[in-house]
């Protein structure tokens, strides 16, 4: 039948009949198809389903590994931080508990701050107030309730403090409360005692709004990088802080012919306007 159906031309039997099948049969293939279409618009929906299910997984597992990791590093700055606030403590000073900053006080020309510990925790006026390696920020004011403490930052103009000025050189061992004599590494005039000579002033924030160093002699050797330590006194008048508490540094020095002392400039050691948590000095 093959042979013959090649063989034949297209109007012979076997084309005829084949053509004729093909039409009887048209219907049933249209009805199949038909029938089948639901199924296969089904499958295809199911399939965009999954993709989408699978894609909103994805997405959300790709969020919270961002949220972890966010996170873990506001833990470790957290962590470096507090490393920071207790690993300065000095063995001959009493402190307070970790203070956090609660809230910030005061009107345009002043700079307080509110911490969450008070005279439960032994919080009393005038009590040095520090962050980091005993870095001075500023000092406890007579609002000082059972659970709540008030501090006057160092910029505040109303904040004073007597301070030295001495070279880097020989900065480390000052602030660790123990005397400068004896040989030091630094290019400065030295006393008959062998005590790197420093210059000595009242730090406060001057009315051009420069926190500065005040009443330092024009013969007073300071340069610019300098350290700002708390003398602990003023003249013959003992003062509110212990020596040694760094300050800041020097950040301008100038004077003219006019002046009786020099103008000095000073940059804060520690962010004040980034405060966190901090420690109270209650006794010394």
């Amino acid at each position: 039948m093959f042979t013959l159906y090649v063989r034949e031309g297209d109007s012979g039997p076997l084309h005829t009949v084949q053509l004729g099948a093909a039409e009887v049969l048209r219907p049933v293939r249209s009805l199949v198809g038909i029938a089948a279409s639901p199924f296969t618009t089904t499958r295809e929906a199911v399939e965009r389903a999954l993709d989408s299910s699978e894609k909103k997984a994805l997405e959300e597992k790709a969020q919270k590994h961002e949220e972890d990791a966010a996170e873990a590093a506001r833990l470790r700055q957290e962590n470096e931080r507090l490393r920071k606030l207790l690993k300065g403590e000095r063995a001959s000073f009493d402190y307070s508990p970790l203070a956090q900053v609660v809230a910030p006080v005061g009107g345009q020309f002043t700079e307080r701050i509110v911490l969450d510990v008070g005279a439960e925790d032994g919080i009393k006026p005038e009590q040095p107030v520090v962050v980091g390696e005993n870095i001075l920020v500023g000092r406890t004011t007579s609002q000082v309730t059972p659970n709540t403490a008030e501090v006057l930052l160092v910029t505040d103009p109303n904040f004073a403090a007597g301070v030295r000025i001495i070279p880097p050189a020989v900065t480390e061992r000052a602030t660790s409360g123990e005397s400068t004599s004896g040989e030091t590494t630094t290019s400065r005039e030295t006393t008959a005692s062998g005590e790197a000579s420093s210059a000595e002033g009242l730090l406060r924030t001057n009315w051009e709004g420069y926190l500065a160093v005040d009443y330092v002699n024009l013969s007073d050797e300071v340069e610019q990088g300098d350290f700002i330590l708390t003398s602990g006194r003023a003249g013959q008048r003992e003062l509110l802080f212990p020596p040694g508490l760094l300050v800041g540094t020097v950040e301008s020095v100038s004077a003219q012919d006019i002046d009786q002392y020099k103008k000095i400039v000073v940059t804060p050691a520690a962010k004040i306007d980034d405060l966190h948590e901090v420690r109270v000095i209650t006794d010394w």
